[in-house]
């Protein structure tokens, strides 16, 4: 978009066009979805803005904030040959707008024509209920533990698995879920030692065990490490459509 379609926007929305003007307006809108969709961004944080800065300081700490911006992305240019008359100041906060405009486009078209994945996408664990395939042990801290899992309290479910593991260190279900809380915060190194030997053994979490091996390289953004664990879990893994997936789009 060019500055001149902002100030189009501000003079369409403060009634100053002519009826020929504004008829030419709405038939563009009409035929040109680009400048539909940056005219209703503009307009909503038109509103916004109107609406929350109400007085000088906020004005001045505001314009401190965005006039770096707003320059950054738009530089004067030559009037066309029949400009529009501007009969309100197309003060720095609309060209702010503008820019953000600019930035909000620019930002969604990247990420619908770039490809890549985020790990968020795929960090979809499944349910589960530690007390219920377990017989022994404490009953309280199982369903605890179960509960901050599901919940997605990470922090309270690595704590909770810990003591569970000082009873049990061999449970894989318990280092398998750990694992993941710890993918979760971060603590890729533990997480991955875990991981890698759960995928060596021949328990029904090998290739589970893989997968998520994957996602904490994807979390790193070590695509290339990610891709060649990807390219170890077989088509009859529970994750295998999941994986298959993430490898089209990162690959």
């Amino acid at each position: 978009m060019e500055e001149q379609d902002y100030i189009l926007f501000e003079n369409y929305l403060a009634g100053d066009l002519s009826d020929q003007q504004s008829s030419d307006f709405e038939n563009r809108l009409n035929t040109d979805q680009e400048f539909k969709q940056a005219f209703t961004i503009y307009k909503q944080l038109s509103a916004n803005l109107e609406h929350e800065i109400g007085n000088k300081d906020q004005t001045a700490d505001f314009k401190a904030n965005l006039d770096t911006i707003s320059h950054r992305y738009f530089i004067k240019q030559e009037d066309k040959e029949n400009p529009i008359e501007r009969k309100k100041t197309f003060n720095f906060y609309k060209l702010a707008i503008a820019a953000s405009i600019a930035l909000v486009m620019g930002f969604f078209a990247y990420n619908q024509f770039s490809g890549g994945a985020n790990y968020s996408d795929f960090n979809t664990h499944d349910t589960v209920d530690f007390a219920v395939r377990n017989t022994e042990g404490n009953v309280g801290l199982l369903i605890k533990t179960t509960k901050a899992f599901n919940n997605k309290d990470y922090k309270k479910a690595k704590a909770y698995l810990e003591e569970l593991l000082q009873n049990n260190p061999d449970n894989v279900e318990y280092n398998f879920y750990y694992a993941i809380t710890n993918i979760e915060l971060d603590n890729f190194a533990k997480a991955e030692t875990i991981l890698g030997d759960i995928s060596q053994g021949s328990s029904a979490y090998n290739n589970k065990a893989k997968w998520y091996l994957a996602l904490s390289k994807l979390k790193q953004q070590k695509e290339a490490e990610c891709i060649k664990i990807l390219k170890t879990i077989p088509e009859d893994a529970d994750d295998y459509d999941q994986a298959h997936k993430l490898l089209n789009k990162i690959e």
